[in-house]
């Protein structure tokens, strides 16, 4: 029983959220102002969308969080979570990090806790009520964080009126 595979993602979704210098989601979320937190770019506005979307990086933070917490709770849990339950408890900048940090926590100890690489191959419930396999959940996971690593990139460039993306720190 080998566990190469599994160790290789576990690695992978710390690396899509906290170690990889460029593109991980704490890096991008290091430099941003407590006035970037919940601003929104100068450009926003319901007639680009055609709605008036949230786009503040908080709303991107708690997204990532409570993603993190329905992947987690119906692949490795028992599936009872709903989107609403799956919420920070505020929406202030601190406490939002905790509890999207805690969140990444058990999704990785979830995944480092199967038995060995073969749980990869086996079907697990997503949120949307689908079977997929245990490394597509995974992957999914991972690449949501730098999705959404660069989106909080790309909205900290609009807010602070920069031509292109800002490097974090």
């Amino acid at each position: 029983m080998t566990h190469t595979e599994l160790d290789i993602m576990t690695r992978a979704l710390e690396a899509a959220y906290r170690f990889d210098t460029f593109h991980a989601l704490l890096e991008n979320l290091s430099d941003v102002r407590e006035d970037e937190w919940a601003a929104l770019p100068a450009n926003h506005s319901a007639e680009v969308f055609g709605h008036s979307p949230d786009l503040s990086i908080a709303h991107i933070v708690k997204h990532v969080g409570a993603a993190k917490l329905m992947w987690g709770n119906h692949a490795f849990g028992d599936a009872s979570l709903t989107w609403p339950e799956a919420q920070p408890p505020s929406m202030d900048r601190e406490p939002m990090l905790e509890w999207v940090d805690a969140a990444h926590r058990h999704f990785v100890a979830a995944v480092a806790a199967l038995e060995d690489d073969r749980e990869l191959a086996v079907d697990r419930p997503a949120h949307s009520g689908r079977l997929l396999p245990t490394h597509q959940i995974i992957s999914i996971v991972i690449n949501h964080d730098l999705y959404h690593s660069g989106e909080i990139n790309r909205q900290r460039a609009l807010i602070r009126g920069a031509d292109g993306w800002v490097q974090p720190g």
